[in-house]
């Protein structure tokens, strides 16, 4: 009994047992392939399938994403997003080619990010043509293409990743 009492004393003046901290939840299976993926970044940006990837931040609400291939006849090609507020999506089923705003940009396609966020990571992923992008974004009432885009070279076709 006495050796419980001690054993209860030392605990309690040396601070007790740390509880256990909080397990995240598991990550979706998209953020998963994403979060691998990145390694693969930077490699060769002449193959098709690799992601290639801008970091985007302003001092307000990203509230678009604006894509433009150039003169590229890029047609198949897959667009995700990290954002701190949704975590990793697939959007190429948002994407869309008319209407909207930030006319001016004269972008090929844009998506709408629910937010709020003022970082977003932007991915590119294409399958048959492979391009420079110029990646811009409407933030508050500010629409404007990055200084920096997603690196590529001329417009051709890409070759098939092994």
């Amino acid at each position: 009994m006495m050796a419980a009492v001690m054993m209860g004393a030392v605990g309690i003046g040396c601070g007790g047992v740390e509880p256990e901290p909080p397990r995240a939840s598991a990550p979706s299976a998209t953020a998963k392939y994403l979060e691998a993926a990145d390694d693969f970044e930077d490699n060769d940006h002449n193959q098709c399938g690799v992601r290639r990837c801008i970091d985007i931040e302003r001092d307000k609400n990203i509230t678009h994403v604006f894509l433009d291939f150039g003169n590229c006849p890029v047609k198949d090609f897959r667009v995700t997003v990290r954002t701190e507020s949704r975590g990793v999506e697939d959007v190429t089923d948002r994407l869309k080619s008319v209407g909207g705003p930030c006319q001016e940009l004269n972008a090929d396609y844009r998506f709408e990010l629910p937010g709020p966020d003022k970082m977003v990571r932007v991915c590119v992923q294409f399958k048959d043509y492979i391009t420079k992008v110029r990646v811009g974004v409407k933030a508050a009432d500010e629409c404007t293409y990055e200084s920096r885009t997603i690196d590529g070279n001329a417009c051709r076709k890409c070759q098939q990743h092994q």
